[in-house]
């Protein structure tokens, strides 16, 4: 049996995270989104075809020698059902169809005994996504699409298991009014049939979708770590709880670490530094001199030298923070932080702070407020209080007169 995995979306709902990368190879717990899935399968199938569109070439140079991993490219055409009509000719039995953006708990070994089954998870706000309706005997017998109404609060988790036949299925679907060929609309003509089965996940899903979906993921996974200290750890380090820290880490003199936390390989933590629960730092990171980092992802080659404080964030690649660079993430009133999603303002979570793109610098005394989003490659001068979105390649300063009168 094989699986395939769909990876060739753009994400446009995490961008700035997406401007450089493509979805599935953000790091969550110190590894791509992508690399927690192969995991999850790779004991079960002889080979996997990841379907690669945007930004293929991310995803091909990191798992290239992956001793199962296959790549196809999914063509012209959108959509999921396209994507895995993409792998027909070189899939010849029985396969999974994973999304390539999804973290979750459960095993997969319960699909294997069916013919055609779908993964369904179980939720408090059905309307925002995919519905699946099932008869008595756990047979898929309708879908709906975010409905007003829901008849059923199970959603298509975007786990799959199908016969071969589903390839003849999915040859005659006529693409969607937003001009793609739909994985559901071949699940829709098993249905009538009652040819599909519902396989209810159990424990944590998560389908990333949202910036703030990026941490929770991440929060979910720390827990599951075990303390391995590998790296050097100079005098008076102070380390409390599960913590990761690789070889090639240092941890400098009088640096606080309060797991579940990882540092990679090259990053360089203190001295003085405070590494709050449910960070990480990814390899080649810094965090100097008073700083201090809290429930946040800092992602590789990133710079936060001294006196700033980051948390609740997403830090992208190769940025660079100016002393006391500051986020904010809470509001005074305390209700929920508001972001920008495809041109929508919509509430997020409590807590949330900077969600930063790659290869953004920060001059002295930058300031951020909650919710707000760098593009990467801009340029934030000092001073400047960011009270909203900034574009990708953006100068971003202010203008201030000097007065000089003699005493």
């Amino acid at each position: 049996m094989d699986a395939i995995i769909l990876c060739a979306g753009k994400g446009e709902r995490l961008r700035p995270l997406t401007e450089n990368r493509p979805k599935p190879m953000i790091p969550i717990a110190g590894k791509p989104i992508l690399e927690n899935i192969i995991e999850k399968v790779e004991d079960l199938v002889d080979n996997i075809y990841l379907v690669v569109k945007y930004k293929k070439e991310v995803i091909i140079e990191y798992f290239k020698n992956h001793p199962k991993v296959k790549f196809l490219e999914q063509g012209e055409i959108d959509g999921t059902g396209y994507a895995v009509l993409t792998a027909k000719d070189y899939v010849e039995e029985d396969f999974l169809v994973l999304n390539g953006d999804i973290i979750f708990e459960d095993d997969l070994e319960k699909f294997l005994k069916y013919k055609n089954a779908m993964a369904l998870k179980e939720v408090k706000n059905p309307e925002n996504f995919g519905v699946v309706v099932l008869d008595d005997e756990n047979n898929v017998i309708e879908l709906q699409e975010k409905p007003k109404n829901p008849k059923s609060n199970l959603i298509n988790a975007g786990i799959y298991k199908f016969e071969n036949e589903v390839f003849e299925i999915l040859k005659d679907i006529k693409p969607s009014e937003r001009g793609e060929v739909e994985l559901t609309d071949a699940i829709k003509e098993l249905t009538r049939e009652k040819k599909i089965k519902g396989i209810k996940l159990n424990g944590y899903w998560n389908d990333i979708g949202r910036p703030w979906d990026i941490l929770d993921a991440n929060k979910y996974l720390l827990e599951k770590i075990k303390t391995n200290i590998k790296g050097k750890i100079e005098e008076n380090v102070v380390i409390k709880g599960e913590v990761v820290i690789e070889e090639g880490a240092i941890i400098k003199a009088n640096s606080v670490i309060e797991g579940p936390a990882i540092v990679k390989k090259g990053a360089i933590v203190g001295p003085l530094a405070y590494i709050r629960p449910n960070t990480v730092l990814m390899e080649n990171t810094f965090v100097g001199n008073s700083s201090e980092i809290k429930g946040s992802i800092i992602m590789k080659n990133t710079k936060i030298p001294h006196l700033s404080y980051v948390g609740d964030s997403i830090i992208g690649e190769n940025c660079n923070f100016g002393c006391n660079t500051i986020t904010a993430n809470l509001r005074f009133d305390d209700k929920p932080v508001k972001v920008n999603i495809k041109g929508k303002r919509i509430e997020s979570v409590r807590k949330l702070g900077v969600i930063m793109g790659d290869n953004v610098k920060t001059g002295i005394q930058v300031s951020f407020m909650p919710g707000v989003k760098v593009g990467s490659n801009s340029w934030i001068g000092a001073s400047c209080l960011i009270d909203r979105d900034i574009e990708k390649n953006t100068f971003v300063y202010k203008k201030d007169e000097l007065v000089f009168k003699k005493l």
